[in-house]
Parts: structure tokens; sequence; C-alpha cells
């Protein structure tokens, strides 16, 4: 099977937040166990480099947007790589293969009658002297009255036209905004209402009941058209006369950055990247994201492809996590409640931060990170399970054995389970619900320290070697199958674990172990933290 895995692209105004590993690593899960099953697989993100923020905060910086575009392209690169994710291709929608695709599509939809121009009053800040994009309006919600910045609510989570956003003002300056005359390009969105509707009842079980929740809500709003061209400096330009001051909107262009990722790719691998992305092959696509990105990848993106009328397959698999706040408040860079993703990497190991994210996936709730919660996570469960019952079974080889053991027979019901946790771990992986798949893991996790405790091998050893040996044997397989089915979900200390039992499995199927012989220095998988260190992030996260 083909597989595209997607993950959203995180906005070049500053650098990652623990919110976008949080709604990120499921994909990579995704995306390295199709691997490890022999599927081809291309993962893909990048950079979304366009739009007002970018201009904005390069005058306030004296930098050109290029400039800020490097330094966070650069950094998210560094910061995604660190993390362990294992992206095919981490691209930019600035770069030259991408720009080229999305205006030959903008053409495209042009010529077929797709976009249509619309001469509008425009909102306008005459301090600024700028054309507000959406983002750079501030106002009050006509449906709810909460206050609002840009098109979306998120209090109702109401998708707005901007013109009947009420009180605005420029988010940039604090002034009142005024209404300017221009000409602007708008996509026939809702021509697609009905073809979007069929998508979601087709996929009600396949995607995230949030996707399927906030999607049926903007179809019964009824989907509007949706202006395409934008006021900006930068941005691409688009290859309509009449437009050369204008740039394509970054809604419609960075959407595009999974079939431009993936298809520049396959160009440079020998590979057909219409096997990917349209119908009549054996292929599924995987979107995944927050919840605030889901009408870009159930509406906007579907319809940009169909609009296309090159048989685009659509979407398989809409993969959208809650938030994430942070001791109980919302995630706020501006308030200083605020973690960066390379704080995180900077002082803990990937591992301890992939698996506590992804054993918190927000699924049916927002999510809140606790210093407290993290440290003790580590310290109980990734150490105190998994590491704790490799690190002891072992240095007890090797104490006691030299780290050679005889070969015994399997005990039965043992490897009927380890038989079992590769479909249960796959199906739940398959169905982007890489948060229960983990739980599974470290249920057999707890049953295999349970085994080691009732069987004691600490008194057979004085008493019945052959035996001691026999459940130290078995503990072995226990932990090189466990360790196999952990390599989606843990990519560093799973090989640790491979070096220090001189096997690897490859493969996502159960193997039987067939030799012990032990590296001699053993060293715990990860460290364990002093409660102090609570203490010393929660002050760190108040004085920001």
């Amino acid at each position: 099977m083909n597989v595209i895995v997607g993950i959203s692209w995180p906005f070049a105004n500053g650098d990652l937040h623990i919110g976008h590993a949080a709604s990120s690593l499921v994909g990579d899960v995704i995306a390295r166990y199709y691997r490890q099953k022999g599927d081809k697989v291309i993962m893909v993100s990048g950079t979304d480099c366009h739009g007002t923020p970018i201009d904005v905060k390069a005058l306030k910086e004296n930098k050109s947007a290029k400039e800020l575009v490097d330094e966070c392209h650069t950094s998210f690169t560094k910061d995604f790589q660190d993390l362990g994710f294992s992206y095919d291709l981490f691209n930019r929608t600035d770069d030259v293969y991408h720009k080229d695709f999305v205006k030959e599509q903008f053409k495209k939809y042009y010529e077929l009658g797709y976009l249509y121009e619309v001469k509008e009053e425009q909102l306008y800040c005459s301090h600024c002297e700028l054309f507000l994009a959406d983002r750079y309006i501030i106002g009050v919600c006509p449906k709810c009255g909460a206050d609002v910045k840009g098109d979306e609510c998120e209090k109702c989570g109401s998708l707005l036209e901007i013109n009947n956003v009420l009180n605005t003002k420029c988010a940039i300056c604090g002034n009142k905004t005024e209404v300017k005359s221009t000409k602007n390009l708008y996509f026939s969105l809702s021509k697609f209402q009905d073809d979007i509707k069929k998508l979601v009842d087709l996929h009600e079980h396949d995607w995230r009941d949030n996707a399927v929740v906030f999607t049926k809500r903007y179809l019964a709003e009824g989907v509007p058209d949706r202006c395409a061209s934008r006021s900006l400096n930068w941005g691409i330009d688009i290859p309509i006369k009449g437009y050369e001051d204008k740039k394509i909107y970054g809604w419609f262009e960075n959407v595009w950055g999974y079939v431009t990722a993936s298809k520049k790719y396959c160009d440079a691998h020998n590979l057909n990247w219409e096997e990917y992305w349209k119908n009549g092959y054996d292929n599924r696509i995987y979107l995944v994201h927050a919840k605030d990105n889901i009408p870009f990848h159930t509406v906007i993106f579907p319809s940009l492809l169909l609009a296309t009328q090159e048989n685009y397959h659509l979407p398989d698999k809409i993969v959208s996590d809650n938030h994430v706040t942070i001791e109980g408040e919302k995630l706020s860079k501006s308030k200083g409640n605020y973690i960066s993703l390379r704080h995180l990497l900077d002082n803990y190991p990937a591992d301890a931060i992939r698996y506590f994210f992804i054993s918190n996936e927000a699924i049916n709730k927002d999510f809140n990170f606790s210093w407290h919660d993290f440290i003790n996570s580590l310290n109980g469960e990734l150490l105190g399970k998994w590491g704790n019952f490799v690190n002891r079974t072992l240095v007890f080889i090797n104490k006691s054995f030299k780290g050679t053991l005889n070969n015994y027979p399997l005990d039965s019901t043992l490897e009927d389970t380890l038989k079992n946790l590769y479909p249960e771990v796959g199906n739940l992986i398959a169905d982007g619900n890489a948060k229960e798949a983990l739980a599974q893991i470290f249920a057999v996790i707890n049953q295999a320290n349970k085994y080691f405790d009732d069987m004691k091998p600490w008194e057979l050893a004085k008493t019945d070697e052959e035996k001691c040996q026999e459940v130290l044997f078995n503990c072995c397989n226990i932990i090189f199958n466990i360790n196999t089915v952990l390599k989606p979900f843990l990519p560093f200390s799973t090989k640790v674990v491979e070096e220090y039992l001189n096997i690897i499995n490859d493969n996502w199927e159960y193997q039987a172990l067939t030799q012990v012989k032990i590296k001699p220095e053993i060293e715990p998988l990860y460290p364990r933290y002093d409660k102090s260190v609570i203490t010393t992030e929660i002050n760190n996260l108040k004085n920001k």
C-alpha cells in the first residue's frame, strides 16, 4: 500500500511550542508503523512561509521576510529532527517547486471558472497603510458576542465572514479600521458543499469526532466562497493579468504543500507521485493537525482537489487533536504561558517527550500539560515500568550468567500475548489512535513486570539455575518483541535496547528470540528526575 502522512505546516512566526509536538507526533508513529510493515510511505510537512504576520514582523525587526522565514525553517527542521520525526521531506511554501505548482493550479481554476472577480470594500488601516488580512483584524463575534481575532471564533467555533465581524480594529496598531475599495478573486468553495457532505458521510467513522462535528457544523451554516487573493508584499504571485499587485492567499496555497512536497520527493526518487495521490491505486492519505485547522483539511483542501478535475484521492483519515493547555491555562506566548519545544529538547530525552505527549494525546478533549504530570510520568511510567523491566532483566543476566543464556522453550501463554500484540497495536495505529496503542503495550509491560516478580529469578538463581535461565530467557523474548512494537513510538531508546540484545527485528511481526548474548555494560534507558525539577520548571514558567 502507498501511504501519505501529511502533518500540518507550522507558520514561520516564532519557535515551535509543545502544542506543535503534541498534535503532530501521532503522524510520525503512523508513518513509522507502515514502514515497519513494509508499505511505501511518504511523510511530509514543512514551513508555512507566507502571510501578513511575517510582513509585519519583518518591518518591526528591520529584516527581510525571507530572513525571518529562513530562521524559522532552520529551527523547525532541527526541532523536528531532534524529536525523531522521520520526514521524507520537510519542505517550505516559498520553495520554487511549490510556488510554480500552486500558480499552475490557480491559473487552471481561473480558466475552469472556479475563480471569479469581486469588486469589494475591504477593511483597511490608514495608520499602517495596509489592507488587513483576516488574522490582523480584531472585533466581536456577531453570533455569540465573544472577542475574536480573524475570521474564526474560538468560543463558538464559527467560521465568519470578516465583513460581518463587529467593532473591527487593526490588531497591529489598535486603530479602528476603515473601508476601502479594491478587487479580489474569490474561489467558488460553495460549489463543493454537496461533495464535502458526501465525503464526511463516507468517512464519518474514519475521522476524529471533532473533525466530523466541526465539519457538519460548517456545512449546516453553508460553506461560503472564499477570497483567494490578498494585498501582501510577501507571498506567491498571482498569474492572472490585472492582479500583479496581489498575492495568492495563504489558505489557498499552503494546503497544496502536502501534494507538492510529495511530488517533489517522488521526482527526486524516481517514484510515481500519482500512485500516492490519485484514485485507482492502493493508497491511503492521513492528514494530522490540531483542531483549529479542521476546516482547512476537511472542507477547503478536498474542495481544491476536486476543483482540479484530475481524479485526486481525497483524505481517508483526519487525525485532528484538541488543544493543549499549560498548568490549567490557555497556551499564550504573549502572556508567558508558553513552553517551547526546544526547551524540552534541551533538557529531557526525546523519547521521554514523545512518550508523554503520545500517552496523553488530546483525542476527546483538551489536554492540560503540567510539570508535575510530566516528571512523574517519566519517573513512574517510562522509567519505572519499561526502563525498569529492561534494566533489571539484563543487569541480572550479566551479573549471574555473564551475559549469556542457554536456549529454552518459550512460555506459550506469554508467547500468545506477544503474538496478539502486533495486530492489536497495529490496528490502533492504523486507525490514528496511537494513544490507545501505547497503552496496550504498557499493559503488557505491566504483565511482564508481574511475571518477573512472581517468578523471583533472584531466588531461583540460588535453588534452580536452569529454571532461572528459562525465566530470564522468556523475559528477554518479551523485551525483544515489546521493543519491536515500541519502535514507532520511541525510536531512540529502542535502538539502545537492540544494541543491548545484539539482535534486531525490523519487521512488524512476532519473532521468537533464538539467542541471548547481552552487551556487557547496561545503563538505565532513561534518567530519574528529582521532584525539585517540578518546582524549578513551574517557577521558570511564572517568571517569563
